[in-house]
């Protein structure tokens, strides 16, 4: 699922050092289980199933190594880390890398899918498409790079 949620009220938030008071807009991709078409554009031997079985089912691997991807289970740590003074366990902070690999992977082929939007079976837009998020209307003078217009997306319009 990717969908935009537009004109959102932002409100303070101190700890962030937000200040509230103007709109945004939203992008969430939402991932349960891998596409079939992404599975299927994979070469044979990245993620090979256990004998007798697919490449997936229920829509997620069934290669042991992948089968959380892309929802991937973070690598357990008796380690504490302290936030505001409160102690908590550090679980959540290292992936494994192979997995997380793949979700990264996934992600992008995603974005690169819904560039130019997506449509629904109903014929209606469902998302505009990541062009209009990092694309420019007005050829600038020199072009930012990708990174930069993401920075300038994520921190400086309002």
């Amino acid at each position: 699922l990717v969908t935009t949620l537009e004109g959102l009220d932002v409100v303070d938030n101190e700890f962030w050092g937000i200040e509230g008071g103007w709109k945004v807009n939203v992008t969430f991709v939402f991932m349960v289980g891998v596409p079939q078409q992404f599975v299927d554009e994979l070469p044979e031997d990245i993620a090979p199933p256990p004998a007798g079985k697919s490449k997936t089912e229920f829509g997620f691997f069934t290669n042991e190594e992948f089968a959380s991807v892309p929802n991937v289970i973070p690598l357990g740590s008796d380690e504490l880390i302290e936030i505001n003074g409160a102690f908590i366990p550090a679980f959540g902070f290292e992936l494994p890398e192979r997995p997380a690999r793949m979700t990264q992977i996934l992600t992008s082929w995603v974005v690169k899918r819904a560039w130019n939007g997506l449509v629904g079976i109903d014929g209606e837009v469902k998302f505009g498409g990541f062009r209009e998020l990092f694309e420019e209307e007005e050829e600038e003078e020199e072009p930012l790079s990708f990174w930069l217009r993401l920075l300038k997306y994520l921190f400086f319009w309002r």
